[in-house]
């Protein structure tokens, strides 16, 4: 084989390094550590999700159609049967006009000895129609609006498809940091646990709730707040 060609393979081979590398950095390095996928919904069942606050799938409310999960009245929020830890959570929404929803995680018991109740909750990724929704749309990138972890961190460099187009969602969360993305691009970050969390806590109404947002593994949960956003593809892998 001629130097020629050797030397043109040697360029085609670094190109290609380059390239896989420049891949890598745009990643989460979560997206390395697995490729164990679970379907927590492909358009069919929904033996994975139970209600809240029940033993079973919610007999009204929740409809699976046309490949889509959504609400149609009120049903209640539902949560994934099985917990998770370190994960990676990925999922597609699209909106309704003015509508309001939101991915949850790490949920779990959650005691607020203040005013003496127990609920289950955990930290959200909220989802809104940042353009219409009368208490978002003037500030479209605050504590309230998609992708934000709700009342505790703003995104950054957002960019959310309007209502009627379908975004990606994604969260990740490895060894106490958490990631939300947004169509491919990281929108929020933070530490679990850490001064700045529970600083930024202290400040909201969660602030007397012990465990929020820190506990070892928690379900997913798909809230109901009454308006009409549709889910589809909704898998996650362990880490």
């Amino acid at each position: 084989m001629s130097k020629f060609v050797l030397s043109g393979l040697f360029v085609f081979a670094m190109i290609l390094l380059i390239a896989c590398d420049g891949k890598k950095k745009d990643q989460p390095a979560a997206i390395q550590v697995s490729d164990e996928w679970e379907v927590l919904f492909d358009g069919t069942g929904v033996e994975k999700w139970r209600g809240k606050n029940l033993m079973d799938f919610p007999d009204s409310g929740w409809v699976v159609e046309d490949g889509l999960l959504f609400l149609t009245a009120r049903g209640g929020d539902i949560v994934t049967r099985e917990k998770y830890g370190d994960f990676e959570l990925v999922f597609e929404f699209n909106l309704t006009e003015k509508a309001n929803s939101g991915v949850k995680y790490f949920v779990d018991t959650i005691i607020n000895p203040e005013k003496d109740w127990i609920q289950i909750n955990g930290p959200e990724y909220q989802i809104i129609d940042d353009y219409n929704h009368p208490e978002i749309k003037d500030d479209p990138n605050g504590l309230s609006s998609t992708a934000s972890a709700y009342l505790l961190y703003a995104p950054e460099n957002k960019q959310l498809k309007p209502v009627g187009e379908w975004n990606t969602g994604r969260i990740f969360a490895k060894d106490g940091v958490v990631e939300h993305w947004l169509n491919g691009v990281k929108v929020v970050e933070y530490v679990r646990g850490s001064d700045d969390f529970e600083r930024r806590k202290a400040e909201t109404k969660f602030k007397d709730d012990r465990n929020y947002g820190i506990v070892e593994s928690g379900h997913i949960l798909l809230t109901d707040h009454h308006d009409l956003v549709y889910f589809r593809n909704i898998k996650i892998k362990r880490l």
